[in-house]
């Protein structure tokens, strides 16, 4: 029944088409008209499907394909990136520290050797605790106080012209840092304003003068009275000494 609609559908179909060459359009009756209202629109359907299979072929034919081998592929070298960050961690642990004042190697050598002072020499001649230094600190114009819980040590020096000439002596030019060791354990010297802080002495010694320069840190008021040793490390650049004195 279907083919004999369609086949009356192309007749009247072409009827109608080859008509439109002329001057007269054929009339067409109710039936006649679905007929090829019919056939028009399964024409379109059809045509419209096989529009849409070939879209969808080509996008399937675009589509990259990925082989077996590739994947295998993508997989080794995914693991092979963790392996190597894994690694690149590993020898950033390794890493060893290097501490450089280990092998540092100390000078035998006296303080004026040291801070090179010619024709001058210093001599340690002691050491007192306090809470506060100067005591009488109305006739000097800066007084040094220790910290509550702590004490003042105050190591004392005397810096002698041994020359026949005046001899100036710049100690606070030459860069050196101290510290105090005390029962073994180092302490940095206090920064002070002390015009005979030795760290920090500027001034001339007339021929056979000498003046008293003192070295200052803190300590805990309860190791005042178990002091056993005492000795200072000066350190310049590249250069580090440690002279004890008692």
């Amino acid at each position: 029944m279907k083919k004999k609609v369609t086949g009356a559908a192309v007749v009247l179909l072409s009827a109608a088409i080859t008509a439109g060459c002329g001057n007269e359009i054929p009339e067409l009756n109710e039936q006649q008209q679905e007929l090829v209202v019919e056939y028009a629109a399964s024409q379109l359907l059809k045509h419209d499907a096989n529009h849409e299979e070939k879209l969808v072929e080509l996008t399937l034919e675009e589509e990259p394909v990925q082989t077996e081998e590739e994947g295998e592929e993508a997989i080794p070298e995914e693991e092979e990136n963790k392996e190597e960050e894994i690694q690149e961690e590993s020898d950033a642990e390794q890493v060893p520290v290097i501490d450089n004042t280990q092998g540092q190697q100390y000078e035998n050598v006296s303080m004026e050797e040291f801070l090179n002072l010619n024709s001058v020499k210093i001599t340690y001649t002691g050491y007192e605790t306090s809470s506060a230094y100067p005591e009488h600190g109305e006739e000097f114009h800066f007084v040094m106080n220790a910290t509550e819980g702590n004490e003042l040590l105050i190591l004392k020096f005397m810096a002698e012209n041994l020359s026949g000439a005046e001899m100036p002596v710049d100690i606070s030019q030459s860069g050196t840092r101290f510290k105090i060791a005390v029962n073994g354990q180092e302490k940095n010297a206090l920064t002070t304003m002390l015009v005979n802080d030795l760290v920090y002495f500027q001034g001339t010694l007339s021929p056979a003068e000498g003046t008293e320069l003192v070295l200052i840190c803190e300590i805990p008021r309860e190791e005042v009275s178990g002091i056993t040793s005492l000795g200072v490390t000066m350190k310049n650049g590249d250069r580090i000494a440690a002279v004890p004195l008692f």
